[in-house]
């Protein structure tokens, strides 16, 4: 394909992307608008009147027509100004920011423990299908997709703090306090999130190469001689890359939905208790801002996504 073609697949794609996030706010800010219950009475409490009620509304903009208040809401948020928290009484976005670390490193940890772990499993499955070995792995995979993330945390916090007397469950280090302490408390965290998804991983990854090893080119290159290895490493895992991509993508945006949960469980500071704490104070500033990052990164995970596999697979592009 030529330059004008990549190009045009490239904006293609950007306007995809800007067409999927301005639907995503649209969905965010209807459904959060819709919801029944005046947010002015839950911040005044019962008992006040309805004089302050309506004073109170006025002043956080609730009276002015949907309109000009979803076009005010979506510049602050393409501004990165999202507007003041009606509980914390702060910028949205730096109560997201105070709390971004968390989610995100947990959710990066667990990515690369995903990928170290499952690749080589699959890789090593996939060479012998049907042996021991490969079964075995099948069964424990089986077996880590149907825990749930907050199961398999209860059982690492049994183990590690109970059993072991690893870790104490709470003890949150900021990483500029303590980079090395930071990684060592989402380490378990971490581990808990990626269980399930290295058994997914490793699924997609084992069917994948087993597809590949199926195909015309392997039986080719074999007749020329090429040791399984090479054939492997030349072309198997190359021609697998645009599964991985896929699947990693997959997993990762349900590993930062997934991080919400545990992160509850392990009493950290993250974006999970911050989006509990905005539900339970009708904080909708705070609970649409949480609520669309989280969106705009997992939609722009499946962009990049889909660039990387065009450009590992140039066929991609021209389809």
């Amino acid at each position: 394909m030529d330059l004008q073609g990549k190009a045009g697949y490239f904006v293609g794609k950007l306007i995809e992307l800007l067409v999927t996030l301005l639907l995503v706010s649209l969905l965010v800010f209807a459904a959060f608008s819709i919801i029944p219950g005046d947010t002015a009475r839950v911040m005044l409490g019962p008992e006040a009147s309805e004089a302050q009620v309506d004073l109170l509304r006025t002043q956080l903009g609730l009276d002015r027509p949907l309109a000009v208040r979803y076009f005010s809401w979506l510049f602050g948020i393409l501004t990165f100004n999202p507007g003041t928290s009606y509980a914390y009484n702060m910028n949205v976005g730096e109560l997201i920011a105070q709390r971004l670390p968390v989610t995100v490193g947990m959710s990066a940890i667990a990515m690369v423990m995903v990928i170290l772990i499952s690749y080589p499993l699959a890789v090593l499955s996939a060479r012998k299908p049907g042996r021991l070995g490969d079964q075995v792995c099948s069964v424990i995979g089986h077996v880590l997709f149907a825990i749930p993330p907050y199961v398999a945390s209860l059982l690492l916090i049994l183990l590690a703090s109970s059993v072991f007397s690893l870790v104490t469950v709470g003890n949150y280090v900021t990483p500029s306090d303590d980079f090395i302490g930071y990684i060592g408390c989402l380490l378990l965290p971490s581990f808990a999130i990626a269980l399930p998804k290295i058994a997914m991983s490793f699924k997609f990854l084992r069917s994948s190469i087993i597809e590949q090893r199926a195909s015309d080119y392997v039986r080719t290159s074999k007749s020329h001689g090429l040791s399984d290895l090479k054939i492997l490493v030349r072309h198997v895992l190359p021609n697998s890359n645009v599964s991985s991509i896929t699947i990693i993508s997959i997993i990762l945006s349900d590993i930062l939905g997934g991080s919400l949960i545990v992160e509850q469980v392990f009493n950290l500071p993250g974006l999970g208790r911050l989006l509990l704490s905005a539900i339970s104070r009708r904080d909708f500033p705070l609970l649409s801002g949480i609520v669309f990052y989280l969106a705009f990164i997992t939609v722009l995970l499946y962009f990049l996504s889909d660039i990387l596999a065009a450009i590992t697979d140039p066929r991609i592009r021209l389809k």
